[in-house]
């Protein structure tokens, strides 16, 4: 029943976990569930059923962060959940957060640093050093998904600048989401050079801005895509030879795309060499804000049209009328330190690019990278101007 959107294998297996524990009754009491998981269901979509259906039927009584500990065989971040399959018996749960990771490489893993201060923390309440702090936290709060278990102080601040705010982002009146999808990237993304040798028409192909492409205030846009609309609507692909030479010999594979519906495009009588989605209306704005979806930290960019924006670019959208300076204005908060902040507590972090020997190390906390999707950039909170 945890299952939501496209999951995590984590997803199921936390819940199979409590149900194979032993339910019992007065004579056969409920058993002990211990299990380290990826972490990615507290703070992505998928793990919002789980967090919010599930969890709150059983008595969890321990949630540790061991995303900064070196777990030998563990190159994503994880963490470890306690509890019994039994309605919640106390009104909070004993949260280890973790403030730094592994500085370095241990020479006996159960020596490490972040581990050792788990062990000896995790029955003190109130405790910090270092690596992590302890605390008892409601369990309503463990309720609501996404889960934001900084330690130090940063899920206090979270709330505090949440509580001071006057509107989340979308309730301004923004949009926030992909532009598009094209579903055959394989075959549309190309360099310019190759559309122009393969004598693609000029305008069958316009400039693409990917999600690392967007980095310290501006987007560079050095790739191409196809993108059969005029005047956003779609072209008819006899009009244009050269368009319809290039893409002809994928046509199976792209007609055979999979639809909505669960059928395909020829079935379903679309266009086989149109998009596979497009939110046009996002395009007819003169300024358009976009940022990476996936990054070390927060890089929002203003751009002034003529290009397009694939999913790992997602844009916002401000209402009509929404003059420059007031673009730019929320791009200055966006891209503040502030932001950073809010977004990396709300955000899923995937881990660093440091892997030492199949286990998760992270020297630098410069080094992790966060999933900063739409959803989460939607709720963040606008201060009263």
């Amino acid at each position: 029943s945890s299952c939501h959107m496209k999951f995590s294998l984590g997803v199921p297996f936390t819940e199979r976990f409590f149900q194979l524990a032993e339910n019992g009754d007065a004579r056969r009491p409920a058993g002990f569930v211990g299990l380290i998981t990826a972490n990615s269901f507290m703070k992505r979509e998928f793990g919002k059923k789980l967090i919010e259906d599930f969890l709150p039927r059983v008595d969890l009584t321990h949630v540790i962060d061991t995303a900064g500990a070196y777990l030998p065989g563990h190159g994503t971040p994880t963490v470890i959940l306690f509890g019994r399959e039994r309605a919640p018996y106390t009104r909070t749960v004993r949260a280890v957060m973790g403030i730094k990771g592994e500085p370095g490489t241990p020479a006996d893993p159960a020596q490490g640093l972040v581990w050792q201060a788990i062990v000896n923390q995790v029955d003190c309440a109130g405790s910090e050093s270092a690596f992590v702090s302890v605390a008892d936290v409601p369990r309503e709060t463990l309720g609501r998904h996404p889960w934001s278990i900084g330690g130090g102080g940063a899920a206090d601040l979270k709330e505090a600048i949440e509580e001071t705010a006057e509107h989340a982002l979308t309730t301004s009146g923004a949009v926030v989401g992909v532009l598009g999808m094209t579903n055959v990237d394989e075959i549309y993304l190309a360099t310019t050079g190759i559309f122009k040798r393969s004598r693609v028409e000029d305008n069958c192909y316009c400039r693409l801005v990917l999600g690392d492409a967007v980095r310290d205030w501006s987007d560079e846009a050095e790739d191409s895509v196809i993108f059969p609309y005029a005047d956003l609507k779609l072209i008819n692909i006899s009009d244009y030879p050269g368009f319809y030479r290039f893409a002809w010999p994928a046509r199976t594979l792209m007609g055979n795309r999979a639809t909505f519906g669960k059928q395909t495009y020829f079935l379903e009588g679309r266009p086989w060499w149109e998009w596979h989605q497009l939110t046009k209306d996002r395009l007819v704005a003169p300024f358009i804000i976009t940022f990476a979806e996936v990054a070390t930290h927060n890089h929002f960019v203003l751009d002034r049209g003529g290009k397009v924006f694939n999913r790992t670019a997602p844009v916002i959208k401000l209402p009509a009328g929404a003059s420059e300076a007031e673009h730019l204005e929320l791009i200055g908060l966006l891209n503040s330190s502030t932001a950073c902040f809010w977004l990396k507590q709300v955000s899923h972090n995937k881990g660093s690019t440091v892997d030492q020997k199949g286990a998760r190390q992270t020297t630098d906390p410069f080094e992790n990278f966060y999933q900063f999707n739409g959803t989460k950039v939607a709720q963040f909170p606008l201060p009263e101007s």
